[in-house]
C-alpha cells in the first residue's frame, strides 16, 4: 500500500483567518484562485459527503436536519486514526463550503468540474445537490448547519485541523511493497526525469507560473537524496535550491517567514526547499524554543502564506519522506562506518534521535494542520531508496503535467532570414 497522497491541485479558501479574507473578495475574484483540486483530495471529499447525500433521502423530519445530524456525527470528527494528510484537506473544504454555502460550495463546485473526470464529477453534483437541499430549507435549519460548520472553522482558527489532531505516522507504511526491484524502479526512474525534463523547459519557457517543493523528513530520511537522483538532468538554469538550517543571528531577529520569501521561485523556474518554514513549528514545539501560542499562530500564518503562493502562481508540493527508527539507525551507523559518509555525521544527530517520538508527533500535527487543498502535503515511504526517488520524481512529473503547461504563441517569424 503507497500513502502517497500526490497534490493535484485544489483550494477552497478552507479556514477562519482565510474565510475573513475569501468574504472580501468577489466572486469573480474567488473564482479565479482556486486552482484544480484531482487525485486523493477528490477521492476524499466523495467519501466526506457520503453521509451528507445519503442524509438527504433519510427520515429525518426535513433534509437539513438530516444534513445537520451527519455533520455532527461523520463529517466533523477528526479523520480515521490511519487518515491520510488528503482526509484533512477534503474535510477542510467540505466544512468551509458549509459554512458558506453561498460562496464557498460553488468554488468548490467549479474548482471540481475544472478538474475533470468521473469522481470529480460525482463531487460536484453531490455538493450541488447539498447546495439545492439547503436553498429550499427552512433560514433557521440553514443556519445552524452553517453555524455548526463555521464553529469547527474557528476551533481550526487558521489551520487545517483543530489543537490535538494529527496523521498518526505510527502506523503509517515506511516502505511501498509494491513488488517493484531496485533496478526496475531505477529504469523507471530515467523515464521519469526525462519526462520532467521535456516539461520543465516548457514552465521554463512559458513564465507564467512557478513550483515550490518542500521537502521534509527526519535526518537520514533522504532529503538530499530525492533532490540528487529525483532531479538529475533538470536544467540547472531553471531549477533553485535552498537548504534552510538554523537560522543566524540576524534571521532569528527577523520575521520567521522573511528568509523563506527571498527563496520563493520566480515564473519559471522549480525551487526546491531542503528543510523549510515548518522547521520553525517543528523545533519550538520539540525543543520549547517559543510558547505555544506563537506555534498556535505560525500554523495560520504558513497556511496564509501558500494560500498567497497559489494565488500568485507558484504551485506548492509538499513533502513529507517518512523513515522508520530501525533504518534511520542503519543510515547513521553508515555515517560512522564509511570514511567517505564522516562529514555527514555529527553528534547532534544522537541528540536529536533521542527525541524521536516528539518530533514523529510534531510531524504528524503538520501533516493534519497544514494539509490544505491548495498545499495538500504528500507522504513517501523512504526506507527503500530506489522506491523513494521514483516516487518524488513521479509526483513531480505529475505535478508539472497537470498545470496546463503550453509554450508562448511564437512570434511572426515568415520570411525572416538569418543573415550570413
Amino acid at each position: 500500500m503507497s500513502w502517497i497522497s500526490p497534490l493535484r491541485g485544489g483550494l477552497t479558501l478552507p479556514l477562519a483567518g482565510l474565510l475573513l479574507l475569501a468574504s472580501s473578495l468577489s466572486h469573480a475574484q474567488v473564482r479565479a484562485i482556486v486552482p484544480v483540486a484531482r487525485g486523493p483530495v477528490v477521492n476524499a471529499i466523495n467519501l466526506q459527503l457520503a453521509p451528507l447525500t445519503a442524509a438527504l433521502s433519510g427520515p429525518a423530519a426535513s433534509p437539513v436536519l438530516g444534513l445537520t445530524a451527519a455533520f455532527q456525527a461523520q463529517v466533523a470528527p477528526a479523520p480515521a486514526v490511519a487518515a491520510t494528510p488528503a482526509a484533512f484537506a477534503a474535510r477542510s473544504a467540505v466544512i468551509a463550503a458549509l459554512a458558506s454555502p453561498k460562496t464557498e460550495l460553488p468554488a468548490l463546485v467549479k474548482s471540481l468540474r475544472e478538474a475533470g473526470g468521473r469522481k470529480a464529477e460525482k463531487a460536484a453534483a453531490s455538493l450541488e445537490k447539498i447546495g439545492e437541499a439547503l436553498s429550499a430549507a427552512k433560514p433557521g435549519e440553514r443556519k445552524a448547519l452553517a453555524a455548526e460548520a463555521a464553529a469547527l472553522n474557528a476551533r481550526f482558527d487558521g489551520a487545517a485541523a483543530a489543537p490535538g489532531e494529527a496523521v498518526d505516522l505510527s502506523i503509517v507504511p515506511t516502505n511501498d511493497k509494491d513488488g517493484l526491484s531496485a533496478k526496475k524502479a531505477g529504469h523507471k526512474l530515467k523515464k521519469e526525469v526525462r519526462d520532467l525534463n521535456a516539461l520543465e523547459d516548457v514552465l521554463a519557457a512559458a513564465k507564467t507560473q512557478a513550483v515550490l517543493v518542500v521537502v521534509q523528513g527526519m535526518d537520514t530520511a533522504g532529503k538530499d537524496g530525492v533532490i540528487k537522483h529525483g532531479m538529475t538532468g533538470l536544467n540547472p538554469a531553471f531549477v533553485r535550491v535552498a537548504a534552510f538550517k538554523k537560522p543566524s543571528e540576524a534571521e532569528a531577529a527577523q520575521d520567521f517567514l522573511e528568509r523563506i520569501r527571498k527563496e520563493v521561485p520566480k515564473p519559471g523556474v522549480i525551487g526546491v526547499f531542503n528543510r523549510s518554514h515548518y522547521e520553525d513549528i517543528i523545533v519550538p514545539s520539540v525543543w520549547g524554543t517559543h510558547d505555544a501560542k506563537t506555534v498556535e499562530e505560525r500554523y495560520a500564518r504558513i497556511n496564509a502564506f501558500e494560500l498567497e503562493l497559489a494565488r500568485s502562481g507558484v504551485k506548492v508540493v509538499k513533502i513529507f519522506l517518512h523513515v522508520s527508527k530501525d533504518v534511520q539507525r542503519e543510515r547513521l551507523q553508515a555515517r560512522i562506518d564509511r570514511p567517505e559518509k564522516n562529514w555527514k555525521f555529527s553528534a547532534s544527530d544522537l541528540e536529536t534521535r533521542k527525541r524521536w517520538d516528539d518530533l514523529q508527533k510534531a510531524f504528524g500535527a503538520i501533516l493534519a494542520r497544514t494539509s490544505t487543498w491548495h498545499a495538500p502535503w504528500n507522504v513517501i515511504p523512504a526506507d527503500d531508496k530506489p522506491r523513494r526517488d521514483l516516487a518524488f520524481t513521479r509526483l513531480l512529473r505529475k505535478t508539472l503535467d497537470r498545470m496546463g503547461l503550453s509554450y508562448p504563441a511564437s512570434p511572426d517569424l515568415k520570411g525572416v532570414k538569418i543573415p550570413k
